[in-house]
């Protein structure tokens, strides 16, 4: 006996038991299973017809056994009063029947409904012999005439047919004389109205004349609807006389019903989708329709289009599409008048606004939070998209989204462990922190010439407690105590209050409003990251979305990079699933080596060196050997990978942890790849990809970082120098016969091939000797070929420092991003184009000044030095001089370029393209631009251009002061330029020196004026003195010869304010004779130069303090030690003419009243004149009456400036009643 199958058995069970039964069945033949499946033949389909054949023969069988008496045949009539005594219960019953009987029919009669007959859908069968009976004709009181209970669509479709097309043998003539309805009218449902109109009708005819009823016919046929006589001449033709009594025998043919308007179709409206499918051909098929139920059908019918007027500016609740596409607010308009506009629009499930298709945030918010789970995949998928874009800058300036609260939520969904969710949340959550972008434009640029330096991406906070910003003298110090002069006291405590306030203490949306990231890792995202690798284990993109969420965590700061270096659980994960000893795995993550784990790495590795050191001793370099020396089906993704083991390869050595005993185990591999890409790469486009260019540029500058470490020798160097001669040859020769290089990688080949070998030709132990060839021929042929003019004529075209877009690093400033995207009025466009052609002119200017024989030729620079090479150059350099974009000079991206701009100024011979003013104003801009990194470049940049007298004219003490300030400013930054063995900078590079660092020794004094006051309230010693009339000289003289040179450094305003601040020293040096011509002389042609101008004492200016708190300062001091002179006094006076605001002339009348008697200036030292100070004449009554005390009580003197001043508007103000005039 065998057992049934139990729950949880497998399919293997099943296979067992069926072979015990097989077994059983051999050995008895007997034996038979319990149940057994029997293959019915299906008996084939027959029409109605066909089983009434059957019926037929079957009784005439019946009739052959049994007595019985026989049936005369019956005639139509016959029938049609048979059918009329089965009575009305009779007809109740089959239209109640089971649907599926009438369809298949009842071989015995009993149930088959005549007026179905002509209806019932099936193939109809023809005799194959005799004439065929006629159609079973029924009367019309056969049907009951009215009745409560409601009829399907279809019912009432297949009446009418059926009324329409029976057809009764009567004579036309006897229906015109009969006093019965010839048949069922096809207006009048009711058969006893029907009887009585005919009647009507019949007695109005015998009374009329033949020749009346023509008339009457004709003027009917003339009034009534055109449709209405096609209807009725319809019916008249279908109700035609027969030429027997009985019908003959004709071909029965398929009844089609016809289309009439029936009520329940009729009440349906056009834009409803019912209607068409009742329409259809067919429908009479469709079983189990009663009455349209048009609520049921709501969901179906067409939302109108409405095209909703938005104003300018007005707002609305964006929608997005599964992609996270922003579906436009309204449709597009068809451009032709006779144009129809297509409705593109898809069926979304949402309430409000039914019109307008897509999801709102909220409605994706409500589906991430279902318990469907492919629901909440949706709403996660749509997110990402969102953005994905969003990255992209496709939605700046368009809409604002609460990515804080998208934060949250995407936080949330990655606590799940469903694998599915697990993927598309993690993907939504790196496409909100992983700019892929920036991580593309990244990567395409690190294999280039000192691009090896990685960004850090921490939320710039503007208070910093490093020991420069405290140093009086240093940038930072003087930038925030403008900053905090600014503003009034209580303001300034509230602000420094909140920069000591802690992150500790805010809560999680708090931070996330100020450091997103900071948020992240608050939430342990760490530890989550650990146990989804090991323990969920999702084998599909969540271990990619991982990764980049670990690379931009990396990429945040120094610190956070050792918080995550310190994770050893997360690390030994990383090493033993994604970067495995060998591939143990047939999966695509699991067991493989993943290029972004490696890239992770190379990422940690460029914060510290201490990182660096950690992760090099542990098995890391064991695997970057085993990846690069394998050659063993080395496919794209393996190609990858061999790409960011280079990498990390030449960060190793920069950072000086591979020596040379560990280099020479790598160089047999370094030396087989240079080989491989020696004899197979191709340079153009034919047979070349992408990814082996990039491959050959990283294996080439990981060379070089091992000549520039020092840990490439001799042998080394022997080893490589012919196969990389080799390479370089094929690429540039290839290089020069192309039109055009239109592709990035292609540029950065040739910009490492050129790279490498000026490294060799200068440093390496062989020199040029190695390079003959390449140098004296096959370089300086590239240089004069077609395709390098293009290059230089593309510089001025994809300059990032001649760009005009807006920069969106800060686009949410919780969440910096490094600037591969601009923003421009065309939309984003990518800050690096495709034919950027820095980096390869940087290392071809490298070469320029390289020579091969003692005799000192150099084929190169007499190359260079061609007009269609230097001419597009000095274009380029000019735009420089006028439209360098401060701004995008900062961005990490733009390193490159200002490192090629000091080539370019280093050059000899640009002079005879530039004009010496148009050169100063290049040096000026090119300094506002130089961070931190750059200070080499500054410095060099000074000895050059500042401190030579051939630009620069000042007397000797003069320009040993600037020289002296000047270094100042840039050996901090040198020093701390070379601190740090570390690899990233931050990915904005703020300039050391500010757009008016000319007049930045002026700053200082307003800084020992302002320590010497405080240290006055508090009782102490005065800052240490200097000298107050060097400072003073050297700054004015400097800033003239810059401005006489057409150089506007800064505003009329911020000249104003430097020039105040330059009376504000503690000796009062500006009362020496030499030093008080050279102000009177300076202000004497400010005033000439800004008479008419109107100033805006209210501006904010940029880390400077406002006008008004230092103009204050600057009348405090001025009644302190002013000596009355005139020049002082000028510039006390300034704001108090008639154009500017009353305020000014309403405090220093009322609160600084004394002031006014010591103000001492003569009328042309007034700027616009006396007549900008009396007219128009006052009409602020408490301003006037401020004069009329002032003049009262003796506080001015006597035909001084101010008298004459309050005077006149006292005398002619009519805003007050005086009874003395004076």
């Amino acid at each position: 006996m065998f057992k049934k199958l139990k729950p949880g058995e497998s399919e293997e069970d099943l296979l067992r038991m069926a072979a015990d039964f097989n077994a059983e069945r051999q050995k008895n033949p007997n034996f038979q299973p319990a149940a057994a499946f029997v293959r019915m033949e299906k008996t084939p389909k027959k029409s109605v017809f066909a089983q009434k054949r059957e019926q037929a023969k079957l009784g005439r069988v019946s009739s052959a056994s049994e007595p019985v008496p026989l049936q005369p045949v019956l005639s139509v009539k016959q029938v049609n009063e048979n059918a009329t005594c089965s009575g009305q219960a009779s007809t109740n019953k089959v239209l109640l029947d089971e649907i599926h009987e009438n369809m298949l029919g009842d071989v015995r009669g009993s149930k088959v409904n005549p007026n179905l007959m002509n209806a019932v859908l099936g193939e109809i069968v023809e005799r194959a012999e005799g004439a065929q009976r006629a159609p079973i004709q029924h009367s019309q009181a056969s049907q009951p005439t009215t009745s409560n209970r409601p009829r399907s669509i279809f019912a009432k479709q297949l009446l009418a047919a059926g009324a329409k097309t029976v057809q009764e043998p009567q004579n036309s003539q006897q229906k015109l004389h009969s006093k019965e309805p010839t048949g069922r009218s096809a207006i009048v449902r009711d058969a006893k109205l029907a009887k009585e109109l005919h009647e009507e009708n019949l007695a109005l005819l015998s009374q009329m004349s033949q020749g009346d009823i023509l008339a009457e016919r004709q003027r009917l046929q003339a009034t009534l609807n055109p449709a209405l006589l096609a209807l009725l001449s319809k019916n008249r033709a279908g109700r035609g006389p027969a030429a027997k009594s009985e019908p003959t025998a004709k071909p029965m043919e398929p009844i089609e019903p016809t289309p009439q308007p029936q009520e329940s179709i009729s009440s349906l409206v056009d834009s409803n989708p019912a209607h068409a499918l009742l329409q259809q051909s067919g429908e009479n098929k469709w079983l189990n329709f009663n009455l349209v139920e048009e609520h049921k059908l709501a969901w179906m019918r067409d939302i109108p289009a409405k095209m909703s007027e938005l104003k300018p500016g007005q707002q609305f609740d964006a929608r997005f599409d599964w992609k996270g596409v922003l579906l436009p607010h309204t449709l597009k308009q068809p451009e032709q008048e006779h144009a129809t506009s297509v409705d593109e629009r898809e069926l979304y499930l949402h309430g409000e606004e039914a019109d307008r298709p897509g999801y709102t945030l909220q409605e994706l918010f409500r589906l991430a939070r279902s318990t469907v789970l492919q629901q909440r995949i949706s709403a996660f998928g749509a997110i990402a998209g969102i953005f994905s874009i969003y990255n992209q800058g496709f939605y700046d300036q368009v809409l604002s989204l609460p990515i804080s609260k998208i934060f949250f939520l995407l936080r949330f969904g990655l606590d799940e462990n469903v694998p599915a969710q697990l993927e598309v949340v993690s993907r939504a959550l790196a496409c909100l922190f992983y700019n892929e972008t920036d991580e593309v434009l990244l990567d395409y640029i690190h294999d280039n010439a000192y691009c090896h330096w990685q960004p850090t991406l921490q939320v710039v906070s503007s208070y910093s407690d490093s020991e420069s910003d405290s140093d009086p003298t240093s940038i930072a110090f003087l930038q925030r105590y403008m900053k905090l002069l600014s503003s009034s006291p209580a303001v300034r405590a509230d602000v420094a209050e909140d920069e000591t306030e802690s992150r500790m203490s805010m809560d999680d949306f708090q931070l996330a409003e100020t450091d997103l990231m900071d948020c992240l890792l608050r939430t342990n995202i760490l530890q989550r990251i650990t146990f989804i690798l090991n323990s969920v284990r999702p084998d599909n993109s969540s271990v990619d979305s991982c990764l980049k969420l670990l690379i931009r965590i990396a990429r945040t700061s120094i610190k956070v990079a050792r918080q995550l270096a310190n994770e050893s659980h997360l690390l030994e994960v990383l090493f033993s699933n994604f970067l495995p000893a060998g591939s143990s795995s047939s999966g695509a993550f699991y067991g493989q080596p993943q290029p972004l784990c490696l890239k992770l790495i190379r990422v940690l590795i460029c914060q510290h060196l201490d990182i660096a050191k950690s992760l090099a001793e542990g098995a890391l370099l064991e695997r970057l050997k085993q990846f690069l020396f394998q050659r063993d089906s080395v496919g794209g993704k393996m190609v990858r990978v061999q790409v960011e083991s280079l990498r990390i390869l030449r960060c190793l050595l920069l950072l000086g942890i591979v020596d040379r005993d560990l280099y020479r185990l790598f160089l047999p591999a370094l030396r087989q790849m240079l080989d491989w890409h020696c004899n197979h790469s191709v340079f153009d486009g034919v047979g070349g990809t992408v990814l082996i260019r990039q491959h050959a540029a990283a294996l080439l500058v990981a060379i070089v970082a091992a000549g520039e470490s020092g840990v490439c020798d001799v042998d080394g160097q022997k080893l490589l120098a012919e196969p990389l001669h080799n390479c370089c040859c094929s690429w540039l020769h290839a290089a020069t016969r192309l039109e055009a290089i239109k592709d990035f990688s292609q540029l950065t080949l040739l910009s490492a091939a050129l790279y490498a070998v000026s490294w060799f030709s200068r440093n390496g132990y062989m020199g040029t000797a190695a390079f003959q060839p390449f140098l004296r021929s096959i370089l300086p042929q590239f240089v004069r070929s077609p395709c390098f003019v293009a290059c230089v004529r593309d510089l001025s075209k994809g300059s990032v420092l001649l760009r005009r877009p807006i920069d969106r690093r800060n686009v949410h400033p919780a969440l910096p991003n490094v600037g591969a995207v601009l923003m421009h009025d065309y939309g984003p466009q990518l800050i690096v184009s495709d034919t950027y052609p820095v980096h390869l002119l940087s290392s071809i200017w490298a070469l320029r000044d390289l020579s091969l024989e003692a005799n000192g030729q150099r084929p190169l620079f007499e190359a260079l030095m061609q007009p269609s090479v230097l001419e597009p150059v000095a274009e380029y350099l000019l735009q420089l001089s006028s439209g360098l974009n401060r701004i995008l000079a900062t961005n990490f991206f733009a390193r490159s370029e200002l490192r090629f701009v000091h080539q370019l100024l280093a050059t000899d011979g640009l002079e005879t393209y530039l004009e010496r003013t148009q050169l100063l104003q290049l040096v000026y801009n090119y300094l506002c631009c130089l961070s931190t990194a750059h200070a080499t470049q500054i410095k060099s940049t000074f000895e050059r251009f500042i401190f030579n007298g051939q630009y620069v004219k000042l007397d000797a003490a003069s320009l040993k002061l600037l020289q002296q300030t000047c270094m100042e400013m840039i050996y901090p930054h040198v020093i701390a330029d070379n601190c740090e063995p570390s690899l990233s900078l931050c990915y904005t590079q703020a300039p050391i020196l500010p757009a008016d660092w000319p007049f930045f020794q002026l700053r200082l004094i307003l800084s020992n004026y302002l320590q010497n006051v405080q240290q006055q309230q508090q009782q102490q010693q005065p800052a240490a003195g200097y000298s107050e009339h060097q400072v003073v000289r050297m700054t004015l003289m400097f800033v003239r010869q810059l401005e006489r040179e057409g150089l506007q450094i800064v505003s009329p305003l911020e000249k104003l304010m430097y020039l105040m601040i330059a009376f504000m020293g503690p000796d009062s040096q500006f009362l020496a004779p030499d030093l008080h011509q050279l102000l009177h002389d300076y202000l004497r042609d400010f005033y000439t130069q800004h008479a008419a101008t109107q100033f805006d004492f209210d501006a904010e200016l940029v880390d400077k303090a406002r006008f008004e708190p230092l103009y204050y300062l600057f009348v405090e001091h001025f009644a302190a030690a002013s000596y009355g002179d005139e020049l002082f006094s000028s510039l006390v006076l300034l704001p108090l003419a008639q154009k500017y605001d009353n305020k000014w002339r309403r405090r220093l009348w009322s609160e600084h009243v004394q002031v006014m008697r010591f103000l001492n200036c003569s009328e042309d030292m007034l700027i616009g004149g006396l007549s900008a100070y009396l007219e128009p004449v006052e009409e602020e009554p408490s301003l006037v009456q401020l004069y009329g005390d002032a003049l009262e009580r003796n506080l001015v003197r006597p035909g001084s400036m101010a008298y004459r001043i309050a005077q006149h508007h006292f005398n002619h103000s009519k805003v007050l009643r005086k009874t003395k005039l004076f």
